[in-house]
């Protein structure tokens, strides 16, 4: 996977939502996954951050499945 914001990895879990609401809902998913969180906390990522790593993105579907 490439780099992406989380805007864009939001919408395609949430394709009928508003970007906020994608954004935010994705967000929760994240929060409430803690093994998820904690895997990404590793990589650096910090609340509020805009763009993904790869890695990051990769995590996140590993996690929560293909969106």
């Amino acid at each position: 996977m490439k780099a992406l914001s989380i805007s864009e990895l939001a919408i395609l879990y949430f394709p009928k939502a508003s970007v906020k609401v994608a954004t935010t809902q994705l967000k929760r998913w994240i929060n409430y996954n803690a093994k998820l969180r904690a895997e990404l906390d590793e990589t650096g990522y910090r609340d509020g951050q805009r763009m993904l790593t790869p890695k990051q993105a990769d995590l996140i579907v590993w996690h929560l499945g293909e969106p």
